[in-house]
């Protein structure tokens, strides 16, 4: 990918359906089994079961988080048969000395990245832009003239209809940073919704790429940072948007797709 500015390290990062391998896993496919192996040695060296996720992120190469006090990573394939030195890296990393460990893994990332570029040669998901009520493609293009003189380069449609039913929260769009995918909640597909409120959530999601997460030196991840909100209230329709979003909610959450 060669883009550096992007966090290669983060103590967060979204779930995504990966192989899972375990420290304590006694049995293991031919899938998976740099994983485990991956897996036992970071558990020698830390003395405690560790659980590792393999992946082909191009936007995180290295993620842990404590789930039940357990520890889990997330790490891009790169790492599988790391050195000794850098395995010590990607353990410390999820100790107290997480920068200066963190700059010797951003190393290792420069001279191997290479390796990410073949992850971003997946096949394309299909996406369904044109709704029954509203044209994403209609509202992105006329965004990306007018907001951000044609600089995003993404493709955008709207997600999978969940069940039937009331949920207790919705999440209105998602963007992918290593497919470059918006997608959109088809709940906001609605002759109730207005035009000028979808177009916020798309104005939204095109941000990300323009103002992507950051991670400070002690590996705390911002997504929605002072930049980014700050860029967002420069929406045309800002207040009236989320005005109508304050006052039907309560629409969105009982809605049945």
């Amino acid at each position: 990918m060669g883009q550096l500015s992007l966090p290669l390290w983060t103590t967060t990062d979204r779930t995504e359906p990966r192989e899972r391998t375990s420290s304590e896993t006694p049995h293991a496919t031919s899938q998976d089994s740099a994983g485990l192996q991956l897996a036992a040695r970071l558990g020698t060296l830390l003395r405690e079961p560790v659980e590792v996720e393999l992946t082909d992120n191009a936007w995180t190469m290295v993620s842990w988080k404590r789930v039940e006090g357990r520890l889990q990573y997330r790490l891009h394939h790169m790492f599988c048969g790391a050195a000794e030195p850098l395995l010590r890296a990607l353990a410390g990393f999820a100790g107290k000395n997480r920068k200066l460990h963190g700059a010797a893994i951003d190393e290792f990332v420069r001279t191997h990245r290479h390796l990410i570029k073949s992850s971003l040669l997946k096949a394309e998901p299909s996406l369904a832009a044109r709704g029954r009520v509203h044209d994403l493609i209609d509202i992105y293009d006329q965004l990306n003239a007018q907001q951000f003189e044609l600089r995003v380069k993404a493709r955008i449609g709207w997600g999978r209809r969940p069940p039937d039913g009331r949920r207790r929260s919705i999440k209105m769009g998602v963007y992918f940073h290593e497919q470059k995918v918006i997608r959109i909640h088809p709940a906001l597909d609605d002759e109730q919704v207005p035009r000028h409120f979808v177009g916020l959530v798309v104005f939204h999601e095109m941000l990300h790429q323009v103002l992507p997460p950051t991670t400070d030196g002690g590996g705390r991840r911002t997504v929605h940072g002072r930049d980014f909100r700050a860029a967002e209230r420069r929406f045309p329709d800002y207040e009236r948007a989320r005005a109508w979003e304050k006052a039907n909610l309560h629409l969105l959450l009982r809605r049945r797709d």
